[in-house]
């Protein structure tokens, strides 16, 4: 089944926008007050219209009728007053940043100019938010109309903005593919699913897809120290506690310089790392990848780029503020979660080093659910956070046992009767958290009925400033796991699908975090099993050769890929499709999905 395909025949248009007036015109006689006129204000058609100085926009270029009926009359509450003042305030900097940038100054200057821009737009929005949330603006029933019109309108600001003071390559119509070469230090163990080679081939399909070779997907191989030094330093610390950091850290630094796939997160008993292996570079990889994700969040939100793809390894979703998160068994393959470091740091004010978002929502489509990230961001109820998961389990895989008992709860791969991380997945404990376990294996059509159903209604409700998408890869038909149904094309209508509510509600702002997905095909020679028989190595090596992925110059020439030859057996199908189709696929649907007002030719 085709999951585009049942996304059009399921997918009601106002899940995502396009509504008809005739739906429009309903909701306005549902939710406004009567009498009043809710007809959005379109904003102008051609947007290469304002050439000079002398021509300028005014708040009805952004501001939908009901929104100015409210903010512009002499009775109006004091509130709503301010909130005129604030979108004055902002339509005038934006009139002056025009004109300015568009005087000849520097790429540069031009840069830098649209980022303070935009982060005055997010400052005011938000201020005008509080405003119209504060105690003297409770009893208003106009108040949550007004509140949605005025996001609303503070997003068609900083989507013109985007557009008039972007670049070619920078701005509007721009995905930004974020990586570094420090990730493949982290080395995991001989028939370990998480190898090195997942980098290289992330790398392949998002070339595949256009990354370096076009000029509205640039291709950042390097990762600054600045960033390092403020994931280390700033938000690490805020995701995770010191004292799983200082025994992680311990753990690394006494490792012999060879060590490959040792131990990193196993307790006082030698228990809990049978899956987290890594080497002494671990922890840099680690932190790496949270430091690519905080890069990541400031180019989108500064207006390098609409939208964001970060390859990385290790995984994060499954590390939480400390060891083995909400009773799973183990981290799983995960060190550091950069998913919520991204939006801990969106969400910190400006004054704290922060962007000053109000809110973030993070998607996560690995097939397993994403405890870490939920214990961090959502383990009580915070207002700025929405954690969405769909994964495999449930309770009717997990077990229904009560709150008192391991049962359950404590489950690994290896446990035929649950699925990891366990029971934690099978419910929302809070408002901030939407749990969608889809049974045993993910197949196209609860996807798809979960995307339109659930995940998008919720997204909209929540109205983010920022999505974040922990792109994981293993509900991939033919991932080792086998825990998936999808294809690659149904990860692309996946992605189609976030980043077009991200465009309705905030102005496209999506940062993908790569995650899970293991269907990379050996990319070395086996090595031979001196301890089996002969014959044996000849029926399985010499009967059918093993077939090679050929990443080419994306696959370091010192990089092994130590694979044993059962998981080589499964891997091998993965040459028809597998990890790097879809990968291609998430980065050419962000490409796509990355205009948030086409250019006029």
């Amino acid at each position: 089944m085709k999951l585009g395909l049942m996304l059009d025949a399921l997918s009601p248009p106002r899940c995502w926008g396009g509504k008809s007036d005739e739906e429009e015109t309903i909701a306005t006689q549902l939710h406004s007050p009567p009498k009043t006129n809710f007809s959005p204000m379109k904003s102008p058609e051609n947007l290469t219209s304002f050439k000079s100085q002398k021509e300028s926009y005014s708040i009805e270029n952004f501001c939908s009728e009901y929104l100015i009926n409210n903010i512009d009359n002499d009775d109006a509450n004091l509130g709503f007053k301010a909130i005129k003042t604030k979108l004055l305030d902002l339509v005038a900097a934006l009139n002056n940043c025009i004109v300015q940038v568009e005087h000849g100054v520097s790429l540069e200057v031009r840069q830098e100019k649209l980022r303070l821009f935009l982060l005055k737009c997010m400052v005011l929005k938000g201020q005008g938010e509080e405003i119209l949330h504060g105690p003297d603006m409770l009893k208003d029933p106009k108040r949550q109309n007004c509140t949605s019109e005025y996001r609303k309108a503070c997003e068609r600001i900083f989507k013109r903005a985007l557009v008039r003071m972007g670049h070619i390559n920078s701005g509007n119509g721009v995905t930004a593919i974020l990586t570094d070469s420090r990730c493949n230090q982290h080395i995991t163990a001989k028939g370990s699913f998480e190898r090195a080679v997942r980098l290289p081939a992330a790398i392949r399909g998002a070339k595949l897809a256009g990354a370096g070779s076009k000029q509205s997907m640039p291709f950042v191989t390097k990762i600054e120290e600045a960033y390092m030094e403020l994931a280390e330093n700033k938000i690490v610390p805020m995701a995770h506690k010191t004292s799983y950091l200082r025994r992680m850290k311990s753990k690394i630094a006494a490792l012999p310089s060879d060590a490959k796939g040792a131990p990193l997160t196993d307790d006082s008993d030698g228990e809990g790392g049978e899956d987290t292996r890594g080497s002494r570079g671990s922890y840099t990889a680690a932190l790496v990848g949270v430091a690519a994700a905080l890069k990541g969040v400031d180019m989108i939100v500064g207006g390098k780029c609409v939208n964001s793809f970060c390859a990385i390894r290790p995984p994060g979703h499954h590390a939480g503020r400390e060891l083995r998160a909400m009773g799973a068994i183990s981290n799983g393959f995960c060190l550091l979660n950069a998913a919520a470091c991204a939006a801990l740091y969106a969400v910190l004010p400006l004054s704290e080093g922060g962007l000053g978002l109000k809110r973030v929502c993070v998607v996560d489509i690995d097939v397993h659910h994403g405890n870490g990230t939920q214990d961090i961001l959502a383990s009580t109820y915070d207002p700025r956070f929405l954690y969405i998961s769909t994964h495999a389990g449930g309770p009717h895989i997990n077990g229904y046992s009560d709150d008192k008992s391991d049962d359950g709860i404590r489950r690994n791969l290896n446990n035929k009767d649950g699925i990891f991380p366990g029971r934690c997945g099978d419910i929302s404990p809070n408002d901030g958290v939407l749990n969608l376990p889809l049974g045993q294996k993910i197949t196209p059509s609860a996807l798809g009925t979960a995307l339109v159903c659930q995940v998008t209604p919720a997204i909209e409700r929540f109205s983010p400033e920022l999505i974040i998408i922990s792109a994981g890869f293993d509900a991939h038909k033919n991932d080792p796991l086998g825990l998936g149904g999808l294809s690659a094309e149904d990860f692309g209508t996946v992605t189609k699908v976030l980043c077009q509510v991200a465009l309705k509600i905030c102005s496209g702002r999506v940062l993908s975090i790569l995650e899970g997905g293991y269907g990379v095909p050996c990319c070395r020679p086996l090595e031979k099993n001196l301890f089996l028989p002969n014959s044996t190595n000849d029926n399985n090596e010499e009967k059918k050769p093993l077939k090679l992925l050929n990443l080419g110059d994306d696959l370091p020439a010192n990089m092994e890929d130590r694979v044993d030859i059962h998981l080589s057996q499964k891997l091998d199908r993965c040459h028809q499709e597998g990890f790097l189709e879809c990968v291609k696929e998430h980065v050419s649907n962000l490409s796509a999905s990355s205009d948030v007002e086409p250019r006029q030719t």
